[in-house]
């Protein structure tokens, strides 16, 4: 069974050809969930209609409308305001992307060229870890053995 919900606010405008509105007549004689939801659309359309008029524009705002078009038409426009943001949304996200990846990837050469500047303090650094557990104060002492050697 096909419901008939589309087609009931043309049933309740009288829009509805004869056959048409025989046929969904016919259907809600027979299906209670299309003729409530009928009564829903009967009753919100009789709300709406003992509404009072909406007020007359004020006077002029259509002039007004009309020259802010033509200012607005005129007015130069940039060079985002041509491009689509169907094209400029995901332009910007990769954007952000780029700049994501390229921070990620500054940081890890700083990282790569601090540790081949510090290399000897490293290897020491494993060497003093090899004998067993590093405190937090024995890799302090690891990460001066140079001052304290005098080599600097």
């Amino acid at each position: 069974m096909r419901h008939v919900a589309s087609d009931l606010v043309a049933l309740l405008d009288g829009a509805l050809a004869d056959e048409e509105r025989a046929r969904v007549e016919a259907h809600l004689a027979g299906c209670g969930p299309c003729r409530a939801q009928r009564d829903r659309i009967a009753a919100a359309i009789g709300f709406l209609a003992s509404l009072p008029p909406p007020a007359d524009p004020a006077p002029g705002l259509e002039e007004r409308f009309q020259a802010r078009l033509a200012r607005e038409a005129d007015r130069p426009r940039g060079l985002l305001s041509r491009v689509p943001w169907r094209i400029a949304a995901p332009l910007a996200a990769a954007g952000a992307v780029a700049a994501a990846v390229a921070v990620a990837v500054v940081r890890e050469r700083r990282a790569e060229a601090f540790a081949a500047e510090h290399l000897e303090l490293f290897e020491r650094y494993e060497l003093v870890a090899s004998i067993g557990d590093v405190a937090d104060e024995d890799a302090e002492v690891v990460a001066h053995l140079d001052e304290l050697e005098g080599r600097r």
